[in-house]
């Protein structure tokens, strides 16, 4: 137990996580002013695009390779991050930022995915003209960022909470 507390004391007290925790706070609102103002619901196409949109909609690889290669990215960076924490000292917000980054974006990726997917879906049916499957676009589009900033918030909260407890600014030790 005693190389574990070294390791949380390292990370407690090192500046590299609370630039970690800005970093993440930063991309948090970001994702929080994409949200509020999404462009999707006042963009107009024509039909050429909506032909563009169907396209890729209908090819049989629809991600693109940006998506693979991030999401072997960030799972190769949490299991090395992971890692290096296991036996890490002095390294460990090193491994940390690893760990962190590795986890946002594999869980981020996917979300930002199903944003663009939705958005071309809302830009599809406004061309077409059918107001419910545009309504219904609409609404996915919207539960799509809201599940995107909900993740952003939760982590960048849970960060910066376990990194005031890692150094000792939370209050009294449980002992």
């Amino acid at each position: 137990m005693n190389g574990l507390s070294n390791i949380l004391d390292v990370i407690g007290q090192d500046p590299l996580t609370r630039w970690l925790l800005l970093a993440m706070a930063i991309r948090t609102g970001w994702s929080l002013i994409c949200w509020r103002r999404c462009p999707s619901a006042r963009m107009k196409l024509t039909n050429e695009a909506l032909e563009a949109i169907e396209a890729r909609r209908q090819a049989l690889w629809r991600h693109s390779a940006r998506f693979l290669v991030v999401m072997l990215a960030g799972i190769v960076l949490a299991v090395a991050g992971l890692y290096q924490l296991s036996r890490a000292g002095d390294g460990a917000p090193v491994a940390l930022i690893m760990l962190v980054g590795g986890m946002y974006l594999f869980m981020t990726e996917p979300v930002r995915r199903s944003i663009a997917d939705s958005e071309e879906r809302v830009h599809a049916t406004g061309l077409r003209g059918n107001s419910d499957a545009h309504q219904a676009a609409l609404a996915m589009l919207r539960g799509s960022h809201t599940y995107l900033v909900a993740i952003e918030v939760l982590a960048t909260l849970a960060l910066g909470l376990a990194m005031l407890a890692l150094s000792g600014s939370m209050g009294a030790q449980l002992y």
